[in-house]
């Protein structure tokens, strides 16, 4: 009988030290994403023969944040901590075609993009 007066106390408490039943947002988004190559094997970019580099620009008067990452050994990257925004992302590496595109990153939204790099 006294397990059932404690249970809620007991859920009361964790609910308030673990931020309830949702997690706080912290305002910031995270960029994720993988790049193939045109005309290129997997195990060239698994072996570290190409790599991209990756941007993310802020791309409005009050916006001027600048986020870079390349490519690992998998063609994936990662952008953590975006701020919310519009921004221009570029993907370059050598021998081939710019990718190019603005987005609007949203408060605490996960952005996930596959880009395959066209030859020159």
């Amino acid at each position: 009988m006294r397990f059932l007066t404690a249970a809620p106390l007991l859920a009361l408490t964790l609910t308030a030290f673990t931020g309830g039943p949702h997690a706080p947002q912290s305002g910031r988004g995270s960029m994720h994403g993988y790049v193939a190559f045109d005309d290129v094997s997997y195990n060239d970019v698994t072996e570290g023969k190409i790599q991209a580099a990756v941007e993310l620009r802020g791309n409005t008067p009050g916006n001027h944040a600048r986020y870079t990452a390349h490519t690992d050994n998998h063609g994936g990257y990662d952008i953590p901590a975006v701020g919310m925004g519009e921004y221009t992302l570029t993907i370059t590496a050598p021998g081939h075609r710019a990718y190019r595109i603005d987005l609007y990153m949203p408060s605490d939204f996960e952005c996930r993009l596959a880009v395959m790099l066209k030859k020159e």
